[in-house]
């Protein structure tokens, strides 16, 4: 059996997911899901990407704010406690209209192919992607309403 790893949200690295303004910390690395807490600041998205979706089936859970999602053919509205599934195939993209940052918990399966933070983080560097310190996360996330986050 594995021992218990805790991993707390206020020490956690941020990482931008491409060129967007879409910002995840990553919480959960497993055999078979890989979960993290995303943050879309006011203007912020992350199109739908239909390659992506084939890859993934994904679980939703709103933490804080509004976002407009486009859910395949879909746009709607999410806010905090909604929660949406995502099943693979359907392209997912998330865009803040909103003043406040839009953040949520988003639960892959398969995961990536990616083990640890550390492993993340060098391949963004490699890739040359931003990287976030908590710190500087925190201070982007400022007193957004998600436990542990401060």
């Amino acid at each position: 059996m594995t021992a218990a790893r805790v991993t707390a949200l206020r020490d956690t690295e941020g990482f931008q997911h491409a060129k967007d303004d879409y910002w995840y910390r990553p919480l959960v690395f497993g055999d078979n899901l890989f979960s993290y807490v995303a943050h879309v600041p006011p203007g912020g998205d992350m199109p739908a990407d239909a390659e992506e979706a084939e890859e993934f089936e994904l679980s939703l859970f709103m933490l804080g704010g509004t976002l407009h999602v486009t859910y395949g053919q879909e746009q709607l509205d999410v806010t905090a406690g909604d929660s949406l599934f995502i099943p693979r195939g359907v392209a997912f993209g998330v865009r803040n209209d909103t003043g406040e940052i839009g953040s949520f918990l988003l639960t892959f399966t398969p995961p990536p192919d990616i083990r640890s933070a550390d492993e993340l983080r060098q391949r963004f560097i490699e890739k040359g992607r931003t990287v976030k310190s908590a710190a500087e996360m925190a201070a982007m996330v400022g007193s957004s309403p998600i436990p542990g986050n401060v």
